[in-house]
């Protein structure tokens, strides 16, 4: 087993160990153990059990950031409507967080934000704040576009839109574990998006209004 092989696997190995008894209950040994190697040799690769965490949070972000489109390509999605748009966004969302390892990762870091300082922070910045900036972002782009209300709240609308998203994961990894994740993903889908549509129908603007906005403009 190569060197680069075995950091893979103890990488792999913990991430299922901690999403099935949590982090605080596996120990260096148990993941020595299931890998195949000496504990000792676990310091080859990670400084500690927290290096390995951190390693695993840190690819979570990493590839979730492969999915997430810049701006100006969200604008240009934009244009051909806002269902495009949310369609487009969604399956690039979907297709990462389907996979195997994410929805592990998933789930160490929801179940463990309660009591695990880092977890909580990681949660905070990464997964909470970061998202909800980038969604007041993209309803800021949609009133500039004048596709929804300009006196729409775009934190309040990112918050509503974005902590329901959160709520579903929550309770399909916490409430309703363990749960048919292919199953959830398809209901997650469903319910996310008729939740967007409920936000987004209440503050969009109709074609009369927006074909009176522009005659306003032009005068």
């Amino acid at each position: 087993m190569t060197k680069k092989n075995t950091k893979e696997k103890i990488f792999n190995i913990s991430i299922d160990l901690f999403s099935e008894y949590g982090y605080d209950r596996v120990s260096i040994r148990q993941i020595a153990k299931e890998t195949g190697i000496k504990e000792s040799s676990i310091y080859n690769h990670y400084r500690s059990k927290e290096s390995i965490l951190e390693s695993i949070l840190n690819y979570y972000i990493k590839e979730m950031l492969k999915e997430e489109a810049p701006l100006m390509q969200a604008s240009d999605s934009l244009n051909l409507g806002f269902d495009h748009f949310y369609k487009v966004g969604s399956e690039r969302f979907i297709s990462k967080l389907s996979e195997r390892v994410m929805m592990k990762i998933t789930r160490i870091f929801l179940v463990e934000s309660y009591h695990n300082e880092k977890i909580k922070n990681f949660v905070k910045e990464a997964i909470m704040d970061y998202a909800i900036k980038g969604w007041i972002e993209l309803f800021d782009l949609m009133k500039e576009k004048k596709v929804i209300e300009e006196d729409s709240n775009s934190k309040q609308l990112a918050e509503s839109f974005y902590y329901y998203g959160l709520f579903l994961l929550y309770e399909h990894f916490i409430i309703n574990y363990p749960e048919d994740d292919e199953k959830f993903i398809k209901e997650f889908v469903i319910r996310a998006t008729n939740h967007m549509k409920i936000i987004f129908n209440s503050v969009k603007i109709n074609d009369k209004e927006s074909n009176e906005e522009d005659c306003k403009d032009n005068k």
